[in-house]
C-alpha cells in the first residue's frame, strides 16, 4: 500500500469491524467508537462531496472541535486527492489574525468545521472561502454509506504529491506551510512502527491536539499504518483532568501514550493519592516523550510518582522530532534505559545532565554541523542539528528561497545530500542524540551562552506563586548601555495571588536570588503578568520571540495592585 487512502480502503475490507479510533469525552467511561468500516462509509461520503466541489489537488482547511469529526474530514480529503491544511480553531484574536494569514498563504478552496466559533469569525462563510462544509450537519445525515457508494476513487495518487500542509508554530510575520508528501507520511509512520515497536496488537491513548504534528502523525496516522486501536482524549480535558488519561491507560490496558514534557509534569504533580485508588500503569511499555525540552528531573518525579501503581522505569521514552521531518527524527530501542549525559556547566556552576533522545532508525542520517564551517563536528561537541532521510519534507510552500536555505543545506565537501537545517542545538555521544536548546532563541550575556528554558525552568521554581511552564527568558538591547544584551523574565502568576499585591516583590526577588545563585547572572528586569498572558503558538508552545517584541514595544501588560484586585473583586 502505498498512501493512507490505500490502507483505510484495504481496512474497511479485511477488518470492517475492527475498532480504529475510540473517542473518551468527560467522565463517562464509555468512549464512542469508529471501525473501519464506518470510518470508510463517513469518509468517503464527504470524499463525494469534495470531488463534486473541485477539490482535487485543491487546499481544504480542516478546522474542528470534534475529534471524531477531526479524523472522518481528514480521511475524506486524502481520499478525493485534496491537500489538507489542519489548524486549531480561532477562540482568540491573535489565532484568528494567524487563521487569516494561513488561508491567504495556502490559498484555501474549502473549509470544513465544526464549531461557531469559525462562523462568529466569519472564516466559515461560502463567499469567504469558497465551498463550506459543517460536519454538525453532515455527521447527522444517515445517508453515508450511499453517498459512499457514489464515491469514486481518484486516479492514482503520485507519492511525492502533497498531502498535507503542516503550519509550523512560528511566531511572528509570515506562517509556514511545511509541504508533506504522502510519501513523507508512509515513511515517518514505518520508522516509528520500527523504533516504538508498534503493531496490530498495541493499543494506544493520545490526548494531544489533533492538528499538530505530534498527534496527528503520532496520534492518529501511525496507528492505522500499523493497524492498531487509538484511543483519543481532548487535550483540555487533560490539562483540567489529568487523572483521566492514567485511568484509561489502567482501565483498557494500554501500552502506548506520551507527549511533551509538561503533561508528564502536571501528572506528577496534581493527581493526589485519592485519585490513584486501583490505578495499574504495569501495561504501558511506551511512554513516548518530546516536542519540548525534557527535564530529567520530570522524569524522576513521574517514575517515584506512579511506580508504586505500576509504571515501569524502562517505559519512558524521550525521542525528538520536528514537523519539517514530518515527525519522529531520534527514538531508543523500546525497553532501554534512559541516557542522561553530565557535562561541565557551561550556563551554570556544577553539572549540567541532558537526556538522550535516542537514536536514528532507517535511512534518517543525523549530523551535528559547525554553523560557521559547515563541517560535521567531533562526537561530543554541541552544533546545529541536520537531518537527512525520506522523511524530511518538500519544502515551504510558496517560500523557495526559504525552503533552499531549510531543506536544501549542504555539508562542506559533500553535495550530494540535501540537509535539513532544523535550528535546534545538540550534540551526539554514543549514537545517542542530546538537544540542548533552540538557535534562535540563545541568550547571549557577557560573551556566554544561555538557553532560555534553564532560566525559565529555575524561576518557575522558585516561588509558589508563579505557574508551570509559565515563564518566558529573553534577551533586550539596553541601547544607553551601549546595546549590551540585558535578561529579562516575563512570569505568570497563579490565579490567587492576584489577591496578594503584597507579596509580588517576594515573589520578584525570589526568581532574581534563584536565577542569578544559579547561573551567576544579573536579571536585570523581572515582569509579571496574569495566567494565561503569554503568547503561545496554537499547540501551547511558548512564542518567545513574540513574548520579546511585545516587551520591546510595550504591549505586555504588568501586573497592577488597583487594577488587579478590581478584577479579583468582579
Amino acid at each position: 500500500m502505498r498512501n493512507f487512502s490505500e490502507i483505510l480502503i484495504e481496512r474497511s475490507v479485511s477488518q470492517p469491524g475492527t475498532t480504529a479510533y475510540r473517542f473518551f469525552a468527560g467522565a463517562n467511561p464509555m468512549p464512542e467508537a469508529l471501525t473501519y468500516r464506518a470510518l470508510w462509509e463517513k469518509a468517503a461520503s464527504l470524499a463525494q462531496v469534495l470531488q463534486a466541489g473541485g477539490m482535487r489537488d485543491q487546499r481544504v482547511l480542516l478546522v474542528c472541535k470534534s475529534q471524531k469529526n477531526f479524523v472522518v474530514a481528514f480521511y475524506a480529503c486524502l481520499l478525493a486527492g485534496a491537500i489538507v491544511v489542519p489548524t486549531a480553531l480561532p477562540r482568540r484574536q491573535v489565532l484568528q489574525s494567524r487563521l487569516q494569514l494561513l488561508m491567504d498563504d495556502a490559498g484555501v478552496g474549502a473549509v470544513i468545521c465544526d464549531a461557531d466559533e469559525m462562523l462568529q469569525a466569519g472564516f466559515g462563510r461560502p463567499e469567504h472561502s469558497g465551498l463550506c462544509i459543517d460536519m454538525r450537519v453532515f455527521m447527522q445525515r444517515d445517508d453515508h454509506a450511499q453517498g459512499a457508494a457514489r464515491f469514486v476513487p481518484p486516479a492514482a495518487i503520485d507519492d511525492d504529491a502533497v498531502a498535507l500542509l503542516q503550519y509550523t508554530s512560528g511566531s511572528t510575520g509570515k506562517p509556514k506551510g511545511v509541504m508533506i508528501s504522502h510519501r513523507n507520511l508512509m515513511r515517518n509512520c514505518a520508522v516509528i512502527q520500527d523504533a516504538m515497536e508498534v503493531t496490530s496488537s498495541t493499543s494506544a491513548l493520545f490526548a494531544l491536539p489533533l492538528f499538530h504534528d505530534m498527534g496527528l502523525i503520532g496520534g492518529m496516522l501511525q496507528p492505522m499504518y500499523s493497524g492498531c486501536t487509538v484511543n483519543l482524549m481532548p487535550p483540555a480535558e487533560f490539562v483540567q483532568y489529568p487523572e483521566r488519561w492514567l485511568r484509561i491507560m489502567s482501565t483498557y490496558r494500554l501500552t502506548v501514550s506520551g507527549g511533551p514534557n509538561f503533561m508528564y509534569e502536571l501528572a506528577a504533580r496534581a493527581v493526589d493519592d485519592r485519585q490513584c485508588e486501583g490505578l495499574d500503569l504495569s501495561a504501558w511499555r511506551v511512554a513516548c516523550c518530546g516536542a519540548e525540552p525534557i527535564r530529567p528531573e520530570t522524569v524522576a518525579r513521574f517514575r517515584e510518582r506512579f511506580g508504586p501503581f505500576g509504571f515501569r522505569p524502562d517505559a519512558f521514552y524521550p525521542c525528538y522530532g520536528l514537523a519539517e521531518s514530518t515527525l519522529f527524527v531520534t527514538g531508543p530501542r523500546v525497553g532501554d534505559a534512559t541516557v542522561v549525559a553530565e557535562r561541565p556547566g557551561q550556563e551554570r556552576p556544577g553539572v549540567e545532565r541532558t537526556i538522550g533522545c535516542g537514536k536514528v532508525w532507517r535511512d534518517t542520517r543525523v549530523e551535528i554541523v559547525d554553523q560557521a564551517s559547515l563541517r560535521p563536528l567531533p562526537e561530543g561537541e554541541v552544533g546545529e542539528i541536520w537531518v537527512a532521510g525520506g522523511s524530511v519534507a518538500k519544502g515551504y510552500w510558496m517560500q523557495p528561497e526559504r525552503t533552499a536555505e531549510t531543506f536544501e543545506a549542504r555539508l562542506a565537501g559533500d553535495d550530494a545530500t540535501r540537509f535539513l537545517r532544523t535550528g535546534d542545538l545538540g550534540f551526539v555521544e554514543d549514537g545517542n542524540l542530546f538537544v540542548t536548546g533552540r538557535l534562535k532563541d540563545l541568550i547571549i550575556l557577557y560573551g556566554k551562552k544561555y538557553t532560555p528554558h534553564d532560566l525559565e525552568f529555575e524561576a518557575e521554581r522558585s516561588h509558589q506563586a508563579l505557574r508551570q511552564s509559565g515563564c518566558a527568558a529573553f534577551g533586550a538591547a539596553d541601547v544607553s548601555a551601549g546595546g549590551a544584551e540585558r535578561l529579562v523574565l516575563v512570569c505568570e502568576v497563579n490565579r490567587e495571588w492576584l489577591r496578594r499585591p503584597d507579596a509580588w516583590d517576594e515573589v520578584t526577588n525570589a526568581i532574581r536570588a534563584s536565577v542569578g545563585g544559579a547561573f551567576g547572572v544579573q536579571v536585570d528586569d523581572v515582569v509579571l503578568i496574569k495566567p494565561g498572558a503569554l503568547p503561545r503558538t496554537s499547540s501551547g508552545k511558548l512564542r518567545r520571540q513574540q513574548c520579546r517584541s511585545d516587551y520591546l514595544e510595550g504591549r505586555i501588560e504588568r501586573l497592577g495592585a488597583a487594577q488587579e484586585l478590581a478584577e479579583c473583586e468582579q
